[in-house]
């Protein structure tokens, strides 16, 4: 099976599947499936813009809307976690991942997902140690701090996904696991990262969380985007268990964004996307743990005396209620619907448009009640039941309208409006070192690869009083000259050579 790994889109899916299509026709291969690690930007419309926590120069529609409003089709299967970049409001619709449009399925803030057999899970967002612990108590309207906790990672889903015992293929991440960089030369991510080098001395660079669950998973590859730059290593384990990691770039011009690597898998079973039932069966045994309080909380861990449950690896008895629920189909139903107008190109859009009202979504519901499930957004803004309308005599109407209208007078320009809502909200809110195994990328240039170098191994113990800034290409120094517009020009100047 051929995988093709994107590191951060950035919008760019125009360029980004013309790249998968250009390095497909020079390796001569199929590829079967598109990974892409954050910062997607599944932006369907102007006010999705304003759920994005981005400098208002970087407020691009860009080419997503299309793919959403069925203009084009992906044409290869793509799967993408979510970054630090994101229409906040549109993803956190899908808690528990789905289809942002046809062929294009978005992992949730976690979760697991078969592919041919293969064995994929991922966690989207970033980590902010002061928010870890709380719950998901963001929703739209945004302000300008929940816009951007919107997106940082939470103890409950690192908490799930410790869970899980079943070797895992790839694991997906926005940011990289903190301490990866003592598993290579670091010298050389130096070199390209030069303003790195205080918060790798002081080990607070890339995810706590993350360093937590690559020590606990041991998966064979795990992939990372967000600080703009390739990067490989690979961590032993011991003596059987090793995990190939690698970091890209984003999509611009003359970047290492896109490889291919071949991973083997049953060729007995489709290539088709499909639910993990292990971890179907923990969402459902660690429903209670869900919080959307903006308070923290501490999830179980077995001290003492307790005699609270705390290890949540599904019994058989578990694993066979999953079975029943789902009639042990799990293939991943292509039930894909629209929950807001796709934008309509036009000259001088609106970017100062106002943002959504937050809205649940019927795949996320559907699957909630069919697992037995509470959707985190529906916890907050309630479920909206429809009110059917009285039916009313279209002449009393009018002369209703007339009497209003002579009772205003002269003292209003702007005619009378009648305004009438046939749906409300309830309110349910509850108070070493070897090479890395990968093929050199051939569509782009810095092809560099790193020098092995061996540190010891750092702890598990997550410190909530670190965690690095928010890093973009943009915000620091580089060494590299930087394209201040992504635009189809730049891309197609350099089309020949891709």
């Amino acid at each position: 099976m051929i995988i093709a790994i994107e590191g951060c889109a950035h919008g760019e899916l125009d360029q980004i599947y013309r790249s998968v299509e250009n390095l497909s026709r020079q390796r001569n291969v199929k590829v079967d499936l598109l990974i892409c690690c954050g910062d997607f930007q599944a932006v369907r419309n102007e006010s999705d813009l304003q759920c994005m926590a981005v400098p208002d120069k970087f407020r691009h529609i860009c080419t997503f809307y299309k793919y959403y409003s069925g203009e084009v089709k992906a044409p290869i299967l793509t799967l993408f976690i979510g970054g630090n970049h994101e229409a906040s409001n549109y993803l956190q619709e899908l808690a528990y991942g789905g289809w942002v449009a046809p062929n294009i399925y978005y992992l949730g803030y976690a979760g697991v997902v078969k592919f041919g057999g293969i064995r994929i899970a991922g966690i989207s967002g970033i980590f902010k140690g002061h928010d870890y612990l709380k719950g998901h108590f963001e929703k739209p309207p945004y302000t300008s701090g929940t816009m951007r906790s919107a997106y940082h990672v939470r103890s409950l889903e690192v908490f799930r996904l410790k869970q899980l015992k079943e070797s895992i293929d790839i694991f997906i991440s926005h940011d990289w696991p903190r301490g990866i960089y003592n598993y290579a030369d670091t010298r050389e991510l130096l070199h390209w990262k030069p303003f790195f080098r205080d918060e790798i001395a002081n080990n607070v660079l890339g995810s706590q969380a993350g360093e937590i669950l690559l020590h606990e998973l041991k998966p064979k590859y795990w992939f990372s985007a967000h600080l703009h730059c390739r990067f490989a290593a690979t961590v032993q384990h011991n003596e059987t268990q090793s995990t190939n990691f690698l970091a890209l770039d984003k999509c611009l011009p003359r970047r290492q964004y896109l490889e291919f690597i071949e991973v083997p898998h049953d060729t007995n079973q489709g290539l088709e996307l499909c639910y993990d039932p292990h971890w179907l069966a923990i969402l459902r045994s660690t429903n209670h743990l869900l919080s959307v309080r903006p308070t923290n909380q501490y999830l179980p861990s077995g001290g003492p005396g307790s005699t609270e449950r705390w290890e949540f690896y599904p019994s058989q008895e578990e694993i066979e209620e999953i079975k029943t629920i789902f009639n042990d189909d799990y293939k991943i139903p292509s039930n894909f619907l629209q929950t807001a107008e796709p934008f309509k190109p036009r000259p001088n859009y609106n970017r100062n448009a106002r943002q959504a009202e937050a809205q649940l979504n019927p795949q996320t519901t559907e699957f909630c009640e069919k697992l037995g499930i509470d959707d985190p957004l529906e916890k907050l803004i309630g479920k909206p039941i429809i009110i059917s309308a009285p039916v009313v005599n279209p002449d009393e109407i009018a002369l209703e309208d007339d009497d209003e209208e002579e009772q205003l007078g002269d003292q209003s320009e702007e005619p009378a409006y009648h305004e009438s809502n046939d749906v409300f909200f309830v309110d349910t809110k509850p108070q070493k070192r070897s090479k890395m195994s990968l093929p050199q990328p051939q569509n782009e240039t810095l092809d560099e690869e790193p020098l092995p170098k061996e540190k010891e191994q750092v702890t598990e113990t997550i410190n909530l009083d670190k965690s690095s800034e928010d890093i973009t290409a943009e915000d620091q120094p580089s060494t590299i000259k930087k394209f201040k517009r992504r635009n189809q020009e730049l891309y197609m100047d350099q089309e020949s050579s891709t």
